[in-house]
């Protein structure tokens, strides 16, 4: 049975030591800049350096993250970056961005690179796309069941990896907006405030609530698949991935160690397969929210949630008893040292926290006591008899994991031999060699004698030279050849052994393949690529990037302004996104010259068919519109006949040109050879990727919204662009229904209600804002922001941009909504370059406000992200 990788986080250095240490094939960390996981504390490049060889020494694989989107001015520094990581040594890059990995494949085609589980990658199509641009390895969405892995394994070549253990996004990932747009710190750019942790209101239409205090509605329990791993291996996936660079060494090592321990059991013997009670106690006490496996086995509804508490429970230890003084009786569910942390759920006043320094046991004080004891210890005064206390820390589980990765004396994890050699009166030969073949010599600079007393017998050689515990190295074989009796001073001896190891360790660092050309090819291919010399830069301001057509020599890319930058000042042309028939006849008569149908189908309504959609391409045309049909914005493995149907009947409709917004859309559009147009949520956010889709066919792109005013001004591009100027974005898409799991009774063995067919809903913060939400068919939930976007009022300077479109975002809108934003933006439009435009746009800007009770926001135009 093959071995399945088993892939570990590092946040920081001793992180990085403790996943080693106890079993990491490989490790994933970031460098200070472009990962998404900015809060760690990283790498900096000499300790990126250092990490590479520590691991690579010890037979281990860095992954290092650049796996966030970037703009035009950073993506420079960011294929810098790559060609450090690459001659240092780093084994692949986690990659998020279309444009950086089009980059990439430019100037670095030897990178190995992995997809982001960023990227959305959800069905085989969406792999395949990224197996067919080289890449190595995609990391899939966590919203995947185990029949839609093997479905998948069955139909691409590249490399799976799928998470195993850690915290659970709410959201697909990359499809997350609400740190970025409530509080300015994207998901997408590494920054991500984890607001979905926070407490929520669940109310109705009309702001009532529906549920009798907040709770923590978005926040997940976390993922344990410890009890899948069978299922997983025979899924067909390359390697697990333990979520965790924000997490304490510590968490690092008891995680890595357990899985290694159950994997390695598995594969050893499949037939007697079990997971111990301790190992999976040890995972919980060191973290948990609660553990689940996740949509494994299928949607678990209210199972995948932790309502009451979003961060870590620990275990359960015991109720409050009877109080004596400022002690109270507490019988023990689980074992209880001195120095372990506990965190009392009082009744009134949340949780409450407390170390214990002392406790008694039938009236004399220990310092350790047994699950099933009844002990005293001190509590906080606000405990009540009856209160649940929970062990937070375990001391001694900490100082022994500690010292798995603290020790100066490593514990060896590569095995080597060694094969000594030797005549009387001559040197003594040491040859060291490892697994791999790699083999090294070392003469000693004294002669060997013939021995009066300790001679270089097995034992004695065993025990001199298997002295390694300060290497990466543990002696598995010996071989003596020493003839006669000999002896040789055991400091000899040891400065011998410790220049062997040097030199294998050399030599086996030497060995590790160095993925990226030498400089000067690479300064040649930067040349070509971006048009000035590597190292020098464009100049302050300007951002050479590539064009659509391919006409600029081999790299098909030249450094000059774009036909799209020589337009700008001209009006934008009015498109609008709707959800149903009746909205996008609303749009059309409006004045809208293209409306978007949405590739969603929400609860309650039904999908158009097939005599509706060739009525709607008739009436944009007659209006010299067009209508551009949407494929779902996501869809898994499972609904791919579905897609495949829906895609024929828009074509059999006479649908011209396709709306897609995933890797999988993106390759089923690709395949049928059929126009497309690329949608925000492929976070668009630079030149580079949209010249990548370009040359695949693609007609135009919408850019992602994070983007602020001076980031478009930047991106140049040969096919038109779109930008959204008006809306209440997604600011989540979950596969994890809220409403069917707090009104609809939904668990993993009980089907939905469907309370979403009977009214509308939304949540509301701590602060009161009121996040709207909607439920497709395929029961993915929708929230959206609180406030609507908009920019009617700068239309002007989005015009200077030179975009040739921009939309208006209504898919879950009425069509008497849809009707008079899409005419108020007609207007607005139509006065520019009129000599009118401060009144008419400041009129639409009022105008706009009346349509958004809950007030309007700019979005990311003038703030950006971090």
């Amino acid at each position: 049975m093959d071995k399945v990788e088993l892939m570990a986080p590092a946040g920081n250095v001793e992180a990085l030591k403790a996943a080693v240490a106890n079993g990491a094939d490989a490790v994933y960390l970031g460098g200070k800049q472009f990962n998404a996981r900015q809060g760690a504390a990283n790498f900096e490049r000499e300790e990126m350096k250092w990490a590479l060889d520590y691991a690579h020494e010890r037979d281990v694989a860095i992954y290092v993250t650049v796996n966030t989107v970037l703009s035009d001015a950073e993506l420079p520094e960011a294929m810098e970056y790559l060609y450090f990581l690459g001659e240092a040594g780093a084994d692949a890059i986690i990659v998020q961005d279309l444009g950086l990995v089009d980059l990439a494949r430019r100037l670095l085609p030897e990178l190995p690179l992995i997809g982001s589980t960023q990227m959305t990658i959800t069905n085989a199509r969406g792999a395949k796309y990224l197996q067919q641009k080289g890449m190595k390895r995609v990391v899939l969405g966590r919203e995947l069941t185990l029949q839609e892995i093997t479905a998948i394994r069955k139909q691409v070549e590249l490399e799976l990896e799928v998470f195993a253990h850690g915290a659970l996004c709410f959201a697909y990932s990359g499809q997350c907006l609400l740190s970025s747009m409530v509080g300015g710190r994207s998901g997408n750019r590494g920054c991500c405030a984890q607001p979905c942790r926070l407490a929520y209101t669940l109310v109705d239409a009309k702001g009532r609530k529906l549920e009798a205090k907040a709770e923590h509605l978005l926040s997940t329990r976390d993922l344990c698949t410890l009890t899948r791993i069978p299922q997983l291996i025979a899924s067909g996936v390359n390697a697990f991935k333990i979520e965790g660079r924000m997490r304490r060494p510590e968490y690092v090592a008891v995680v890595t160690r357990t899985y290694r321990r159950v994997i390695d059991r598995y594969l050893e013997r499949p037939e007697e397969f079990k997971v111990f009670p301790q190992e999976e106690q040890e995972v919980a006490q060191i973290f948990n929210r609660d553990f689940t496996t996740g949509y494994l086995e299928g949607n678990p509804g209210a199972e995948l949630m932790g309502y009451g508490r979003p961060s870590n429970r620990g275990l359960y230890l015991g109720r409050v008893g009877r109080r004596q003084g400022r002690c109270c009786k507490v019988h023990l569910e689980a074992p209880l040292n001195r120095g372990d942390g506990l965190d009392v759920w009082v009744s009134r006043g949340g949780h409450q926290g407390v170390v214990v320094h002392k406790l008694w046991q039938d009236g004399r004080e220990v310092t350790a006591a047994a699950a099933g004891a009844t002990v005293e210890l001190e509590l906080p005064a606000a405990a009540r008899p009856g209160d649940r206390i929970f062990k937070t820390s375990d001391i001694k589980l900490l100082d022994t994991i500690r010292r798995t990765y603290t020790s100066p004396h490593e514990e060896g994890r590569v095995p080597v031999g060694m094969k000594v050699s030797a005549r009387a009166g001559e040197p003594l030969q040491l040859e060291v060699f490892d697994r791999e073949g790699q083999r090294v010599k070392a003469v000693s600079q004294l002669k060997t004698e013939a021995a009066s007393r300790h001679p270089l017998d097995d034992k004695v050689l065993a025990a001199q030279l298997g002295r390694l515990g300060n290497t990466p190295f543990k002696l598995e074989k010996l071989v003596n050849e020493i003839e006669g009796s000999l002896m040789l001073p055991f400091s000899e001896l040891n400065r011998l052994r410790r220049e062997a190891v040097a030199k294998l360790r050399r030599q086996r660092l030497a060995a590790w393949p160095q993925r990226v050309p030498p400089l000067m090819e690479f300064k040649a291919r930067w040349q070509q690529v971006f048009g000035w010399p590597f190292g020098e830069g464009p100049g302050k301001g300007k951002v050479p990037a590539p064009t659509g057509s391919g006409s600029a020599g081999a790299g098909g890319l030249k450094p000059e302004v774009s036909r799209r930058q020589r337009s700008a000042g001209a009006v934008p042309r009015l498109a609008v996104a709707v959800g149903d028939a009746a909205a996008a006849r609303a749009a059309l008569a409006a004045g809208a010259e293209r409306v978007y149908l949405g590739g969603e189908v929400w609860q309650g309504r039904e999908p158009i068919g097939r005599a509706e959609l060739e009525a709607l391409l008739r009436l944009a045309g007659e209006q010299g519109a067009e209508l551009i049909p949407a494929l779902p914005r996501l869809w898994h493995e499972q609904e791919e006949a579905k897609v495949s149907r829906r895609l024929e009947l828009l074509l059999q409709a006479g649908a011209a040109t396709i709306l897609v917004a995933n890797a999988g859309s993106l390759q089923m559009i690709k395949e049928r050879g059929v126009a497309g147009w690329a949608d925000y949520p492929l976070n668009l956010f630079n030149s580079w990727s949209v010249a990548a889709l370009a040359r695949e066919g693609l007609k135009g792109v919408t850019l992602s919204p994070e983007l602020n005013l001076e980031q478009l001004r930047q991106i140049a591009a040969e096919i038109p662009l779109e930008v959204v100027v008006h809306g209440a974005l997604p600011l989540m898409v979950s596969a994890h229904c809220v409403l069917g799991a707090r009104l609809g009774g939904r668990t993993k063995g009980e089907p939905c209600t469907a309370p979403c067919r009977r009214g509308g809903y939304a949540l509301q913060d701590r602060l009161g804002l009121v996040f709207p939400l909607t439920v497709d068919r395929e029961c993915r939930f929708y929230l959206y922001n609180a406030k609507e976007m908009s920019l009617v009022d700068r239309l002007n300077e989005i015009a200077r941009l030179g975009v040739s479109w921009v939309r208006l975002e209504a898919r879950e809108k009425q069509a008497a909504y849809v009707k008079q934003l899409t005419g108020l933006y007609r207007r607005a439009l139509s006065a520019l370059g009129t000599g009118r435009e401060k009144e008419v746009l400041a009129a639409a800007a009022r105008e706009a406000e009346k349509l958004a009770p809950a007030g309007t926001t700019r979005g990311h135009y003038y703030r950006g992200v971090v």
